[in-house]
């Protein structure tokens, strides 16, 4: 393609990432299927507008590939936009590529808060997974006062865990709870003595920052074990494929979400978030957030371009001094370090097969449900949860197929049911 603007990007087609990868690829394509059939795109000093071109290469979820690709794409591929991987481990191993040749990394796929350190130049999208949690101890302590102990699971030696697990210790603390956090090296080895330390610890509110398997593993454990905890989080939770692996054990259970298609933001340039979903899904993929923060890169990515032109450091003064608005939610970030300080992210819940959004207040379409107090049948208190929530927006059904069954038969992670109760429909002009 003569005179395209090459964008590049490691991606993890195949390998433990390749769930997210995949989506991560689609929203990569989304962007260019929509500046391509536009009139291309505008890089300040520049004549005419461009088309794009995206030149990826599969990393099968190394670091080691990953770094090795990310020096293709920059020697070889002469790529003028370096999209960042997926996962922050596989982050971090391109960031010296990148820093040694004096390139802006746009970092849609490392939630880590180390990645952004002052002097380096990788520009954040995402919320840092230091403030994932928060929101979920703020709703808890909020619908029940009486709530004492938190517990916190992640993989032993995880970076991404262990920040996650400073973030849910510092609002924990705010909140008068008690935190416990426990570890491990193979939770599928060590799964027994990590349900009996629970057992004996009995959190009420219990939280996971690991894999996705690792967290769908847990998530059968603990809906097996009739876990007490009052509400669960788990990382993976806001995944459209996470319904898919438990079944009807999905319900109740609640995630940190970067991005869910029906917020509404009111974009200050690019789609909106109805025309950024329909172009992930016409790529093949449902519209999940990594496919939207991949997407949301590239468009804060372009609009620098636009205003800067193609030199690095003239790209990162204008990511630097940009606070707008996109279909992804609000955009800044720290000068300093590139670390995201507008976006936040929202607590989605799965409710008789549904996604919903639950948290913050001013942009959530439903209350949550959470477990009610011993000696309650707990075979699915959401038995005991109106159904308003789920009927009076029928737009937040799946697009995909899931199993459908009686309310009353369903298992998961719910809260008193004096707390059940339905919010009024929010929908904000513009969600901040």
């Amino acid at each position: 393609m003569p005179g395209a603007i090459r964008f590049g990007a490691s991606v993890s087609v195949s390998g433990r990432y390749a769930l997210q990868g995949r989506q991560v690829l689609a929203g990569l394509r989304a962007w260019v299927e929509a500046v391509n059939a536009g009139e291309g795109l505008r890089v300040h000093g520049a004549g005419t507008r461009a088309p794009v071109r995206l030149v990826h290469h599969d990393d099968a979820s190394s670091a080691a590939k990953a770094a090795a690709n990310t020096e293709r794409l920059l020697d070889a591929d002469a790529v003028e936009i370096l999209i960042g991987p997926y996962a922050s481990d596989l982050t971090r191993a391109v960031l010296p590529v990148a820093g040694r040749r004096g390139r802006v990394l746009w970092n849609h796929g490392g939630a880590s808060d180390d990645i952004h350190a002052e002097g380096g130049r990788a520009v954040g999208i995402l919320t840092p997974v230091s403030r994932y949690f928060a929101g979920l101890i703020e709703l808890a302590r909020r619908l029940d006062s009486d709530a004492a102990r938190v517990a916190h699971l992640h993989r032993r030696g995880s970076t991404f865990g262990r920040l996650a697990a400073l973030g849910v210790g510092a609002a924990a603390s705010d909140a008068m709870f008690v935190t416990d956090v426990v570890t491990y090296s193979s939770l599928a080895d060590e799964l027994p003595g990590v349900m009996a330390r629970l057992k004996r610890q009995r959190p009420d509110v219990l939280i996971s920052a690991g894999s996705f398997d690792d967290e769908v593993l847990l998530a059968r454990a603990l809906v097996e074990s009739r876990a007490s905890a009052k509400a669960i989080g788990l990382a993976a939770a806001a995944m459209q494929e996470f319904p898919h692996a438990l079944g009807t054990h999905a319900e109740g259970f609640l995630g940190p979400s970067q991005w869910e298609p029906r917020l509404a933001y009111d974009p200050d340039f690019g789609p909106g978030p109805d025309e950024a979903a329909e172009g992930i899904r016409a790529q093949g993929a449902p519209p999940d957030y990594p496919a939207a923060q991949a997407y949301a890169a590239c468009l804060i990515a372009q609009r620098c371009l636009e205003e800067a032109g193609t030199d690095d450091g003239s790209l990162w003064r204008a990511a630097c001094a940009l606070d707008c608005e996109t279909f992804f939610g609000r955009f800044r970030i720290d000068a300093a370090t590139g670390l995201q300080v507008g976006h936040e992210v929202v607590l989605v819940q799965w409710r008789r097969g549904r996604k919903l959004v639950v948290w913050k207040t001013a942009v959530s379409r439903a209350s949550p449900c959470t477990r009610g107090p011993e000696g309650d049948d707990q075979r699915g208190p959401i038995d005991r949860c109106p159904s308003a929530d789920l009927e009076r927006d029928e737009s937040l059904l799946l697009e995909s197929e899931l199993v459908r069954t009686r309310c009353c038969g369903l298992v998961g992670a719910m809260i008193p049911s004096r707390l059940c109760c339905p919010s009024p429909c929010a929908r904000p002009g513009r969600a901040r």
